[in-house]
């Protein structure tokens, strides 16, 4: 796949050292650009920051260049636009939507603008994730907005050229450098937005330099669909692939697998052995499957099951106590003084970077945890449900977080079939039903016990599982 986002960062590097455009002969001086920014001020101009721009060119601070968070007047009772945050689009899109509310709600206690200011978000990520824009077509030309915003204003500078200024990597990494306050609350210091120096060339190259940019991005927006496209055509293929496969089309049926019925009954004696050995807790009794929970065809030697007949041990059991007061820290696994707490977002990353471990207090309060490696944990809320990972025998208790559930089972390669079931698009629909009148797709360890299955013979699952690893291998 190709990097976007890096070419992206390169072009404006190169457009704002001057190596994307030429100066023409009929270009202003940038010293008439400033003296028009402030006629009553001679602006400072710096000799370096960082990088070589051209001769006709000026280094200059943002304070000197731009008013910051001008005002704005206008009558109360008029229209104006309202934008929140999650009304700003991240990246380069220069998008945005907005409320209209009259003046006097829309820019009390708000952040206010008017048509060709730039405003950028100031607080961590968003700031990160370059959410920004230009003010346009807003009714009568003004709006308020979230506080968290930093409005930039002059009318001698180009508001394209201004917006891709605060969407350079190196202001983002000079505003992040800069981060102070809590995690999740971190704002980048208005000193340093103050002191920031920022290249500017006469306003007709400013133009040719926005109009270069454009053109490339253009092309990379084309490249990105096309990307996007693509991704999204790889997980049509899997998921048919899977679908394929719990239906009994990606294998072949063999005489010698014997059937899911003696599979079943094999099961059925472990679980009877563990339930008298107290080690898994007695089950309710289940309804049989009716025939309108059978959604699709299967092969005679399958059988159609709940998950309750097959999994040996379900819970969504989480250590007792504050979550809140357990530190997390990013200690090896390998440290033989700290657990293991496994949290949904960990799930999803497969534990290759960001696992969450709990310091040695917290490793005496999980040492009777459940959680010792080989379990099934599913995810059971939101845009997790569908997501499944397989934990790794780790050699130390764990505690398995809120919104997760823990299956076991008797037959280990139960959990790599089980957990594609459940990304099938049959598992996905049943399990992504809201529950209790929530918008929030969410489903319970009840709603997981009842779900109806396919199960083949377990030779058959070994082949299926085995088939679809090497199939999703080659779609990678």
């Amino acid at each position: 796949m190709i990097d976007t986002q890096a070419i992206r960062n390169r072009i404006l590097r190169l457009a704002f050292s001057g190596q994307l455009t030429e100066r023409e002969a009929t270009d202003d001086d940038v010293v008439e650009l400033l003296s028009r920014v402030n006629p009553k001020k001679n602006i400072t101009q710096d000799e370096d920051a960082g990088y070589e721009i051209p001769e006709a060119w000026a280094w200059v601070r943002i304070a000197d260049l731009y008013t910051i968070n001008p005002k704005v007047k206008a009558d109360e009772s008029i229209d104006a636009a309202f934008i929140p945050m999650e009304r700003i689009a991240p990246g380069f899109e220069d998008s945005f939507t907005y409320e209209v509310q009259n003046w006097g709600k829309a820019s009390k206690s708000h952040t206010k603008f008017q048509d060709n200011d730039v405003a950028f978000a100031k607080i961590s990520p968003c700031f990160e994730n370059r959410k920004s824009f230009i003010a346009k077509d807003l009714p009568n030309g003004i709006g308020g907005g979230t506080t968290e915003l930093i409005i930039l204003r002059q009318k001698e500078m180009l508001p394209k050229y201004t917006y891709y200024l605060v969407s350079d990597q190196r202001f983002i990494n000079t505003g992040v450098a800069s981060y102070k306050g809590t995690v999740g609350q971190q704002r980048v210091q208005s000193d340093v937005v103050k002191n920031y120096l920022v290249p500017v060339p006469s306003f007709s190259e400013q133009v040719r330099i926005v109009e270069k940019i454009e053109a490339i991005f253009e092309i990379l927006d084309k490249i990105d669909a096309l990307q996007e496209q693509y991704v999204s055509n790889q997980e049509a293929l899997k998921s048919k692939l899977i679908d394929a496969a719990i239906q009994g089309q990606l294998t072949e049926q063999l005489p010698e697998d014997g059937t899911a019925e003696e599979l079943l009954s094999r099961i059925a004696v472990e679980k009877k052995k563990l339930m008298e050995d107290g080690k898994i807790p007695k089950e309710k009794k289940l309804q049989k499957i009716k025939k309108e929970d059978i959604p699709f065809e299967i092969p005679m030697s399958w059988q159609w099951v709940r998950v309750q007949e097959v999994a040996s041990y379900i819970t969504d059991y989480v250590a007792n106590g504050s979550f809140a007061t357990l530190k997390a820290n990013t200690k090896t696994y390998k440290e033989p003084n700290y657990a293991l707490f496994v949290r949904t977002m960990d799930l999803s990353s497969g534990f290759k970077d960001g696992c969450s471990y709990i310091d040695k207090e917290s490793y005496d309060f999980l040492k009777k945890s459940k959680l010792f490696g080989g379990e099934l944990i599913l995810p059971n809320i939101g845009a997790s449900i569908g997501k499944a990972f397989i934990m790794p025998d780790m050699k130390m208790p764990m505690s398995l977080a809120p919104n997760s559930i823990l299956l076991k089972f008797t037959e280990p390669i139960m959990n790599e079939y089980f957990s594609f079931v459940v990304k099938s698009t049959y598992g996905s629909k049943l399990l992504n039903k809201t529950q209790g009148g929530s918008a929030t797709a969410k489903f319970s360890k009840t709603d997981l016990r009842l779900l109806v299955v396919p199960l083949p013979p377990l030779s058959e699952i070994v082949r299926i599982v085995d088939a679809i690893n090497r199939a999703l291998e080659i779609i990678k």
